[in-house]
């Protein structure tokens, strides 16, 4: 049986080489389906930074990014959920 994921997934992670904090989310079909309005909005954020190397498109629809931050990756999620939860009241 597969599980189904349904909510974002993410990390930070460390740069081995230069300590560079950047993080990582995986969005799923699932949740992209309801609020891909709110991640593209996110996304084209100029706290946030990314280069199309670091996006990878899965069949399915859902997409993992790695990406950096002017403040750290966590308050940039964080940033992310406070969006979708003013949306999920509106």
């Amino acid at each position: 049986m597969a599980i189904v994921i349904s909510q974002p997934q993410f990390q930070v992670l460390t740069h081995a080489q230069t300590g560079t904090l950047f993080g990582r989310i995986y969005f799923p079909a699932l949740f992209l389906a309801e609020f891909s309005c709110d991640v593209i909005h996110w996304l084209h954020r100029q706290e946030i930074s990314f280069d199309e190397k670091d996006l990878k498109i899965y069949s399915d629809g859902s997409f993992r990014i790695y990406f950096k931050a002017q403040q750290s990756p966590e308050t940039e999620f964080l940033a992310l959920i406070a969006m979708i939860e003013e949306s999920i009241a509106a």
